[in-house]
């Protein structure tokens, strides 16, 4: 029998059976009778008094309650706190609809696009710092302008090695005006030799920077850039811009490369190698750029840029070429 859950434990439930089966017995009595310690005894006899279970006026002489009053009382009692309780849980339900509209409100809130506008220099440079700062993976940069100022140099040089040094990528186009200062040449040197990688295009480009390949920074004005900058965070624009970026960076030349051709062997990129390598075993170009994870129309624009520089009529000629130049 467990009735605990109208607050008798096993304890003062014992002792309460004991006094309906000895009526007009005292306390000391219980000592005797029960197993139980004296402290035992007189917290189950407190609750039962408490709960009007018993009669302590005379502690030498103690009444037990009649069951069908007692225990029906606390029966009761213990529904009415259920049904209290009940109540209050249901009540909850009157909080959906408020909770409803803070839904709608964040959800229309979301609606907005998640591109935040900084304008002036110093902000704009303030805020690059802080993403470059906290960025864990990757830096990639898209330069289309002439070489930058020796001030901008001497505050890029020290946050792209603190980059480098804490295991990030660095990737950085750059158009061949940006080579016409000795300064920003021995720059480039320098950021290489530290570990970044640059390539240098002729092709046109817009500016723009990618942290982690999820924060994209463009200006507010293509042709402007100092009046300020666009930090883009939505998903889908930052995933199109990454896109954007491999396509002109595979399509650039390596900066080592570009500043000293080699007269021997010409200098194949990763990429390239990879590329002659499946030309003449895959037999879709499906199968082929997803061997080396590029696009079909980045496959398909490098096996066109090799078969020419080869002098070769069909893939497999070009990738027999290939070998014979000491190319792969």
């Amino acid at each position: 029998m467990d009735i605990s859950v109208i607050g008798v434990p096993a304890d003062a439930l014992e002792i309460y059976r004991y006094f309906l089966r000895h009526h007009g017995d005292g306390i000391g009595s219980i000592r005797q009778a029960l197993d139980l310690d004296p402290d035992s005894i007189e917290a189950a006899v407190d609750t039962l008094h408490r709960l009007s279970l018993l009669d302590l006026t005379d502690r030498h002489r103690v009444m037990a309650t009649e069951p069908r009053i007692g225990i029906e009382r606390l029966v009761e009692q213990r529904l009415n706190e259920l049904n209290s309780e009940i109540r209050r849980v249901l009540s909850a339900r009157d909080a959906i609809a408020s909770l409803v509209e803070d839904q709608q409100h964040g959800e229309n809130a979301n609606s907005m696009l998640d591109i935040e506008r900084v304008e002036g220099l110093d902000r704009v440079r303030q805020r690059l710092d802080d993403l470059g700062f906290f960025s864990y993976k990757e830096t990639l940069c898209l330069h289309p302008g002439g070489p930058l100022s020796r001030g901008a140099i001497e505050t890029a040089l020290p946050l792209d090695a603190r980059s480098l040094r804490r295991g990030l990528a660095v990737k950085a186009v750059y158009h061949p005006k940006a080579l016409d200062d000795q300064d920003m040449v021995t720059y480039l040197r320098e950021l290489v030799g530290l570990g970044g990688q640059v390539h240098i295009t002729e092709d046109p480009f817009d500016r723009m920077l990618i942290f982690d390949r999820s924060i994209a920074v463009v200006p507010i004005h293509p042709k402007e850039s100092a009046r300020g900058a666009l930090l883009v965070k939505e998903p889908g624009l930052v995933s199109q811009l990454v896109t954007y970026f491999d396509g002109v960076w595979d399509a650039a030349t390596d900066f080592r490369e570009y500043t000293e051709p080699s007269s021997d062997a010409p200098l194949l990129s990763d990429l390239e190698r990879k590329v002659l390598a499946v030309m003449a075993t895959a037999d879709k170009d499906e199968i082929a750029a997803r061997e080396i994870d590029v696009s079909v129309r980045t496959y398909r624009r490098y096996v066109a840029d090799l078969m020419t520089r080869l002098g070769a009529v069909n893939r497999f000629q070009a990738a027999l070429r290939a070998k014979e130049e000491g190319w792969i």
